[in-house]
């Protein structure tokens, strides 16, 4: 009977773990938002930004219609932007879909952006580079968070 008592005393205490362990990291619902159709700016893996200064100094590829970005209007008190760019091999016909998904973790400050990208066998193949840029509108966070971008590409299609 003691026996018994202490097994489920352990199973209880592995649960209360474990689930707190899940509680950690809080799905972010995000907007995905086209602020870069001409790929104006620089990205080289990715940018966060917390007010429109912060936009303002990811710097301009040298091209006459980028001397100036029009990143609309975002209400940066309630909001943060991140800016995923990712390098595909012959992206616009290979690209089939990309999924987001966006983590935070209070206790460790940090959040996280998962990016997969799913795709035919072009995306393996030789070709031309193309850039899979997602701007993600999020909920406001504090700029001491650290944030990391997660890439992944999956063939799904021949």
């Amino acid at each position: 009977m003691i026996w018994e008592l202490k097994k489920n005393l352990l199973l209880l205490l592995s649960f209360l773990l474990f689930a707190k362990l899940l509680s950690a990291q809080t799905p972010v619902v995000y907007k995905e938002i086209k602020l870069d159709p001409q790929f104006c700016l620089q990205v080289n893996n990715f940018e966060v930004a917390h007010s429109i200064d912060d936009l303002k100094k990811i710097p301009l590829k040298y091209n006459a219609s980028c001397e100036s970005v029009d990143f609309g209007k975002i209400n940066f008190d309630a909001k943060s932007v991140v800016v995923c760019s990712q390098y595909v091999r012959n992206g616009k016909k290979a690209i089939k879909t990309t999924k987001v998904e966006v983590l935070r973790n209070d206790k460790a400050k940090r959040i996280d952006v998962y990016v997969a990208t799913f795709g035919t066998t072009q995306i393996q193949r030789q070709g031309q580079i193309f850039e899979n840029r997602k701007w993600l509108l999020l909920p406001k966070f504090p700029e001491n968070y650290k944030v990391d971008v997660h890439y992944s590409l999956k063939v799904v299609e021949p």
